[in-house]
């Protein structure tokens, strides 16, 4: 059986019409004045949304991003010793004086068997660790700014 070649063309064709050359499309007519100024001021619009979104979503993610870390401390206050754990890890050669930590994190903290004190002036989920040499500050605010910094181009 051999196979025949038939033009795209022959299939596209309408019956009993022979293909034409294709006719020039005209040129676009002029949109009216007032159309014209309502598309200006809409691009203009998008444009200015587009660097306010911009100049914002930093602090958004950043507010979005804190308010989920909050929350999971507060579903899971357990974490904040693992917080404080790390945190020590880098002053290993450095004498530990005493952990400050939000109220409600002294319980999660007291396996680490250092002393502890209670500070309502930080939030569930920071920590501070006061050295003879000085203080590390350990809040969440500093640890997601840190971590953003990390990953913003």
């Amino acid at each position: 059986m051999s196979e025949v070649f038939v033009p795209l063309d022959v299939f596209l064709k309408p019956p009993g019409r022979e293909m034409q050359a294709q006719e020039p499309v005209p040129a676009p007519q002029p949109l009216p004045e007032d159309l014209e100024a309502t598309l200006r001021a809409t691009r203009r619009f998008r444009a200015a949304l587009r660097d306010a979104l911009d100049a914002a979503l930093p602090s958004l993610l950043e507010a979005i991003a804190g308010e989920v870390l909050a929350r999971e401390l507060r579903l899971e206050p357990a974490a904040i010793a693992g917080v404080v754990a790390t945190a020590l890890e880098r002053v290993s050669d450095d004498h530990v004086v005493a952990i400050r930590v939000h109220p409600s994190d002294c319980n999660a903290v007291a396996t680490l068997e250092l002393t502890t004190i209670a500070d309502a002036a930080l939030s569930p989920g920071d920590c501070r660790i006061e050295l003879r040499s000085g203080t590390i500050d350990s809040t969440l605010r500093l640890r997601l700014e840190s971590v953003l910094a990390e990953r913003s181009p």
